[in-house]
């Protein structure tokens, strides 16, 4: 059971310490494949990852990159025919097996497309990760004018009596696990920027059909802090040597989002056919145009498992 591992990264010294220990850490890590988008200075260094059999590298100078979603469309490119699509940043940890915990973790959800996904606890640079953190769910406080939900995580309760995942409102961009086909169904948008790309690929994978959770096990850890790097938007502004500003991709990008969302549009880079979004927003308690959020996706109470509204009966 083959894993393609996709990660972009941007300027990050934390790449190499990622990668190492995710083959490390893994039960089987000859069964892991990754393809790396490497958007980097002149300074920066990632030897020991070079002229690795399982390691794909797209060099490009951080000048020329536009944004977190085009690298991660640039990665999927990467795709082989793998089993299995696992999607991180660049700045993880791992529990030892987290390979295999993962895998069965997917293999337990009740459905025939699950896609398992999380925003993981936090790891600091240079210290041990805290191997008692909880796992986590992705609640909802508010959506905002541009109608994209903003989401928080709170631990799951009562995980440690859980042996199988719980079900999703939102996908996370820094860890999603899906068997190998999802590439295929639901390629990133390069258009999108950074704010909507994580609703904007929960709405399309629920409306392809997938089924949403998350795991009930700590498999990995993230940092979200990232003070030791720069980001895109750090180097990307206005007056830079860059082809357009970061604030102009992200302007553009909300109004992608939006749009998709208010308007359904659908396609291949857009939504699917098998259900719609007011399909998505009666599932997940939103909704995207009168910007509401139900009490239970506040609350992050499990959201029941999708069943199609029955069809009227014709008249006789």
């Amino acid at each position: 059971m083959t894993i393609f591992v996709s990660i972009a990264s941007y300027r990050d010294s934390e790449l190499v310490p990622t990668v190492l220990d995710a083959l490390a850490k893994a039960s089987r890590p000859e069964r892991l494949r990754f393809g790396i988008c490497w958007q980097h200075g002149e300074d920066d260094d990632i030897t020991p990852l070079l002229d690795h059999p399982q390691i794909t590298v797209l060099d490009v100078n951080w000048r020329d990159t536009e944004g977190a979603c085009w690298a991660r469309a640039e990665c999927m490119k990467m795709y082989d025919g793998e089993d299995h699509f696992l999607q991180l940043d660049s700045h993880h940890r791992f529990v030892r097996g987290w390979d295999e915990i993962s895998l069965h973790q997917l293999r337990q959800a009740p459905s025939d497309k699950p896609v398992l996904s999380a925003y993981l606890p936090v790891y600091e640079i240079d210290e041990p990760p805290n191997p008692h953190a909880d796992p986590l769910i992705l609640t909802s406080f508010e959506i905002g004018e541009d109608s994209i939900p903003r989401v928080t995580p709170v631990p799951i309760p009562g995980w440690r009596d859980k042996d199988r995942p719980v079900r999703a409102r939102f996908l996370s961009g820094h860890f999603l696990l899906a068997a190998g086909s999802f590439v295929e169904e639901i390629p990133y948008d390069p258009e999108l920027y950074f704010i909507g790309e994580e609703i904007s690929l929960s709405v399309r994978a629920f409306t392809w059909g997938w089924d949403l959770f998350h795991p009930t096990r700590v498999v990995m850890w993230h940092n979200y802090g990232g003070h030791y790097r720069r980001k895109h938007w750090d180097d990307h502004n206005d007056g830079a040597e860059v082809s357009m500003s970061w604030t102009t991709r992200d302007k553009l990008s909300r109004m992608t989002a939006r749009g998709m969302l208010l308007r359904n549009a659908v396609g291949p880079l857009r939504l699917g056919t098998q259900r719609t979004v007011a399909d998505f927003e009666a599932y997940a308690g939103i909704n995207f145009r009168a910007r509401t959020v139900s009490e239970d996706a506040r609350d992050g109470v499990e959201p029941k498992a999708w069943a199609a509204p029955a069809m009227a009966a014709a008249p006789a």
